[in-house]
C-alpha cells in the first residue's frame, strides 16, 4: 500500500539558499519528484510573502505543480526595509499549520520539509514522536547540521540537480559513483580542519554530502553514521573524541584533547570483548561483579531477581561499557537520575527516547530496550516492589538508579 506524503516548503529559505549558492531559483519539479519517491503527495504548501519582488512570479509555477502558495505578510522594524526584515512569522506559521495537519491527517506517514533552518528542529521532533518519518531537503552549505541529524533523511538540493540531469552527470562525474567513502571521510575532516570549523559527527556528514552530492551510510552497510566513523577509526584513518558534550572527529596526525576515555576506539572488536579480563581497560572502572547465586546469600531480593532474569554468560548481549561511548552512558544515567525514583519501565524508556528525539543519542526502540535491560543486568538499575500510590491494593515492580554503585557515580560525574 502506497504511503501518503505531505510537503511543507519554507520558500524564502530555499530560494535565498539556491540563489546564493548556485545562482539559480529553486527547481520545483525536482523537489516534487524526489518527494514522490517517499509516497503519494497528498498536500504541498509553500510559505512566503508573495508581494516581495523576488517571489512575486513564483505562485503561478507553484499552482501549476500542485503546490499551494501560502501568503504570510512580512513585517519590518522601524527605520526602513533594508536589513530590517522579520521572517520568523513565516517559520511560526509553517510550524503551526504542519502541527495542525498532523492531527487532522493521521494517515500521512512522511513529512518533507524543504528548508535549512535549524529553528524547525522542534517541529521535526514533534513529527517523529508521533511516529512520522521526516525528510529534509535543503542546500547543504546553508543547512543546519543539527537539523540534518534530527531528521530521518536529509537530501542535498545539489543531488536533486544531479538526478535531474542524470545521464550527463554520470558521464561527467564518474568518480562520484566510485568514490571511496573512507577517503571522502578523511577529505571532509581535512576540509573542516582547514576551515577551523567544528568536527562533530553531523558537521562531518554534512561536509561529505557537499563533496559527494549525497551520502547515506546505510549504503555502506552501517545503520548509523557513528558506526561508519568507528570503522574508519579502526582502520586508522581518523580519531574521535568526546569533547564539549559532542563527538568530534580528528585526523591521526592532529593533537586531540586529553580525554582518551571518550575515544570511540574503545568500542573493541567482538573477539576482544570475549577474551578481555574484567579488570579496567582504557581507564575504565572494574566491570560489575557476577550476579550472586540464589543460595541464601545476604544480597537484597531485588538484585537476586535481576540476576535470575539476566541472560546466561554464553549469550552475547548489550554491554554498557563496550557498546556505548562514555558520553552516551553519562547522558543516559543522568536522564534516568532526573526521574522521580523509583520509576516505571515506561518512564525510563520515555526519558531515553526523548534523548534520541532531541538528537543527543542515536538509538532505535529495540536498542533502548537493550540498554535498560543491560543496566538492570549490570546493577546500574535495581528492581523495587512498591505501590504506585497509597490507595493501590498491590505492589508493582519499579526501577531505581543505584547511585551508590561506583560505575554509576563515575558515569554521572563524567569520570
Amino acid at each position: 500500500m502506497t504511503e501518503d506524503t505531505a510537503i511543507f516548503i519554507d520558500w524564502e529559505n530555499i530560494y535565498i539558499s539556491t540563489v546564493t549558492e548556485y545562482g539559480a531559483k529553486p527547481n520545483v519539479s525536482a523537489i516534487l519528484e524526489k518527494a514522490r519517491e517517499y509516497g503519494r503527495v497528498v498536500s504541498a504548501t509553500a510559505y512566503a510573502d508573495w508581494t516581495d519582488g523576488d517571489f512575486r512570479n513564483a505562485p503561478p509555477t507553484l499552482y501549476s505543480n500542485g503546490i499551494i502558495p501560502r501568503y504570510i505578510s512580512a513585517r519590518y522594524f522601524p527605520g526602513g526595509r533594508s536589513s530590517k526584515r522579520r521572517t520568523n512569522s513565516i517559520d511560526v506559521m509553517l510550524a503551526v499549520e504542519c502541527s495542525d495537519f498532523l492531527h487532522g491527517h493521521p494517515q500521512v506517514d512522511t513529512y518533507v520539509l524543504v528548508t535549512g533552518d535549524g529553528d524547525f528542529i522542534p517541529l521535526v521532533m514533534l513529527l517523529r514522536s508521533r511516529g512520522k518519518k521526516v525528510v529534509v531537503i535543503g542546500v547543504s552549505e546553508a543547512t543546519s547540521f543539527h537539523l540534518i541529524e534530527s531528521a530521518d533523511d536529509f537530501i542535498s538540493y545539489a543531488s536533486l540537480m544531479e538526478e535531474e540531469r542524470a545521464a550527463r552527470a554520470r558521464e561527467r562525474e564518474p568518480k562520484k559513483k566510485t568514490a571511496d567513502p573512507y577517503k571522502e571521510l578523511v577529505r571532509a575532516v581535512e576540509a573542516l580542519s582547514n576551515g577551523s570549523k567544528t568536527r562533530v559527527l553531523g558537521q562531518v556528514k554534512q561536509q561529505m554530502i557537499v563533496q559527494l552530492g549525497s551520502f547515506d551510510e546505510r549504503n555502506e552497510g552501517f545503520k548509523k553514521f557513528k558506526d561508519f566513523v568507528v570503522e574508519a577509526e579502526r582502520r586508522g584513518l581518523v580519531n574521535t573524541v568526546d569533547r564539549d558534550f559532542e563527538l568530534q572527529v580528528y585526523l591521526p596526525g592532529e593533537e586531540i584533547p586529553e580525554t582518551p576515555e571518550s575515544d570511540l576506539a574503545t568500542e573493541e572488536p567482538q573477539e576482544t570483548k570475549e577474551t578481555a579480563a574484567p579488570a579496567a581497560t582504557n581507564g575504565r572502572t572494574e566491570a560489575p561483579p557476577e550476579p550472586a547465586a540464589s543460595d541464601g546469600s545476604d544480597e537484597p531480593p531485588q538484585q537476586r531477581e535481576a540476576a535470575e532474569e539476566a541472560p546466561s554468560p554464553e549469550k552475547p548481549g548489550f554491554d554498557l561499557l563496550e557498546d556505548l561511548t562514555p558520553y552516551e552512558l553519562r547522558t543516559i544515567c543522568k536522564s534516568v537520575a532526573d526521574l522521580e525514583q523509583p520509576a516505571s519501565f515506561i518512564e525510563i524508556f520515555g526519558s531515553i527516547r526523548e534523548l534520541d528525539e532531541r538528537g543527543e543519542l542515536e538509538l532505535s526502540k529495540d536498542e533502548i530496550r537493550e540498554v535498560i535491560e543491560a543496566m538492570l543486568e549490570a546493577g546500574y538499575v535495581v528492581k523495587r516492589r512498591t505501590k504506585p500510590y497509597k490507595e493501590a491494593k498491590a505492589d508493582i515492580t519499579f526501577f531505581a538508579l543505584d547511585r551508590e554503585r561506583d560505575e554509576v557515580k563515575a558515569a554521572l560525574n563524567g569520570a
